[in-house]
């Protein structure tokens, strides 16, 4: 029988965990605090521990860390009701074997304990701490969600981020490729180090060439001076290639042969550099389909996806929006010098009926035209302009009922006003409202004409 043990200051949870997995068949050992934990630990040698974060005395990551260095291949379970991004990865990388949120899915529990009990080591555990200035960064680039798939995500930004393979991150524009690249290179090993950027869809062949490989000083005709390419300047960090998959035929050739002999050939240079740095890309295509196409070298997609992070589609998380919102006006109200605080009645209902083609990214910058227009504390609803086009199935939709009146409202109208060339006088007529009724709603829900033509049409009428 295996044997577990809880560490929890609530009675209730040890309560729960104790009859809960005795019924599963384990052998339960409790303890109310970090200390007494510790000492039960070296005494029962329990095959797993779950572990409080926030207790009297010592947390839960010192547990760990302590375990560790006594029982380096015993799993523990985090169990926090204060989850964030950097203490998911900071509790993987002190050697977690999971994370777990409260309040408690004991199904969840007894899943990640079975799988726990089968795994015979946890990977190396990092020693540094995250400083206040690595953590700014970390909350500055941070992406925010507690659905399923983006706990996933975070958890293996944790184990990836203490060593240095090569990670491609695949996702829709807008999904947040590159703040995941920065959490990655932040959050781990390569801290210290740089991190830089390219993209390769920004440049043209010759260029990005010169970027990435720099060149010597009279390697060429008019290198009067030398010049460090971005694998040179990455050192020991991370060059992060985004849009990997617009690379030429000739530049995935070359970055091949960086990657196979891990070595830089710079022009005029007697000698190749060592690679040391970590390469992380990204793509929003389909890196297989190129494959099979004959349009993307198939050793570099092997030799890029070492480890793959496949960020999900906003619509497809649609239960991480209220959580979002929260974070990006904190985020914007720096930006912007602004001080919202409230968010007003109908607005995370109208933001979480729209569909999001464009992701985080539209989701921020309709937050930030919003606040940019609003004056007082409050986000309201009449401050928010989304583009609707995406949405009208939606609206029409059987499955789709649940949402406000005032987004369908807004859905139609704007539909009745583009049938008519925004004739607003005939628009009243139909919608069967007043011309001053009209121009309220149109005011209310930053309604647009779609082109000049029909802007100027718009306001004679």
């Amino acid at each position: 029988m295996s044997k577990i043990l809880a560490i929890d200051d609530d009675s209730i949870i040890r309560t729960l965990l104790s009859n809960s997995l005795s019924k599963a068949g384990y052998d339960v050992i409790t303890a109310s605090d970090g200390e007494t934990g510790l000492a039960k630990a070296a005494e029962e040698k329990p095959d797993i521990v779950i572990t409080d974060y926030q207790m009297p005395g010592i947390s839960g990551l010192d547990v760990i860390t302590e375990l560790k260095k006594t029982q380096p291949g015993l799993p523990v379970i985090l169990l926090t009701a204060h989850g964030d991004v950097a203490l998911t990865i900071k509790s993987i990388q002190v050697g977690a074997y999971d994370f777990i949120e409260k309040p408690i899915q004991i199904q969840e529990v007894l899943e990640i304990i079975k799988n726990g009990l089968e795994i015979s080591r946890q990977s190396q555990s990092l020693t540094e701490t995250i400083t206040p200035e690595i953590r700014k960064v970390i909350e500055e680039n941070q992406l925010v969600g507690k659905t399923p798939v983006m706990r996933e995500i975070f958890k293996n930004v944790g184990r990836i981020s203490i060593n240095k393979v090569n990670v491609l991150i695949t996702g829709e524009t807008g999904t947040g490729k590159e703040l995941i690249a920065r959490l990655i290179h932040f959050s781990g090993v390569t801290r210290e180090h740089p991190m830089v950027v390219v993209n390769c869809s920004a440049l043209n062949e010759t260029v990005l060439e010169n970027e990435l490989f720099g060149y010597e000083a009279g390697a060429f005709p008019n290198a009067q001076t030398g010049r460090k390419g971005k694998f040179e300047q990455a050192a020991e960090g991370t060059i992060f290639l985004d849009d990997i998959a617009d690379l030429s035929e000739a530049m995935q050739t070359r970055l091949l042969r960086v990657i196979q002999e891990m070595e830089i050939e710079k022009p005029g240079a007697p000698a190749p550099i060592p690679l040391t740095a970590r390469i992380i890309a990204s793509t929003s295509k389909d890196l297989e389909a190129l494959v099979r196409a004959g349009k993307f070298r198939e050793e570099l997609y092997y030799r890029l996806k070492v480890f793959t992070i496949a960020l999900p589609p906003l619509r497809s998380r649609k239960d991480d929006i209220d959580e979002l919102v929260k974070h990006l006006v904190q985020k914007l109200n720096r930006k912007l010098n602004k001080r919202i605080v409230k968010i007003g009645d109908g607005v995370l209902e109208m933001l979480n009926y729209h569909s999001w083609p464009g992701n985080v990214r539209e989701l921020e910058n309709t937050l930030m035209q919003a606040m940019i227009m609003t004056r007082s504390d409050v986000l309201e609803k009449e401050h928010l302009v989304l583009n609707t086009n995406n949405d009208k199935d939606q609206a029409e939709s059987d499955d789709k009922i649940l949402i406000p009146i005032a987004a369908i409202e807004k859905v139609h109208i704007q539909k009745v006003l583009d049938r008519l060339n925004w004739n607003k006088l005939e628009a009243s007529r139909i919608l069967d409202i007043t011309r001053p009724t009209l121009n309220a709603k149109i005011d209310k829900y930053g309604l647009r004409a779609t082109s000049g033509k029909k802007r100027r049409k718009a306001e004679d009428k």
